[in-house]
């Protein structure tokens, strides 16, 4: 398995942003693990969720993060 760390951020409960992201990894045959989350307390607040997402291949893990992207996910960035 090929894995790599995506972060999404903003209002991503009401606009139902997460549940969109984790859709398409399922849908894709990919696997995902969430590693933190963080939920804004007030509407003003902006959440935040990290995510491992794994595939079988590098190919399909690049599309998948592609298609992630257009929901607003970032790869994270390695320290």
């Amino acid at each position: 398995m090929f894995s790599e760390t995506i972060e999404l951020r903003g209002h991503i409960i009401d606009s139902l942003i997460l549940p969109k992201v984790l859709d398409q990894i399922l849908t894709h045959g990919a696997n995902f693990k969430i590693g933190e989350i963080k939920i804004g307390k007030r509407r003003a607040d902006q959440s935040f969720a990290r995510i491992e997402v794994s595939a079988e291949t590098t190919e399909a893990l690049d599309e998948l993060i592609l298609r992630l992207r257009q929901h607003g996910a970032e790869v994270a960035k390695h320290e």
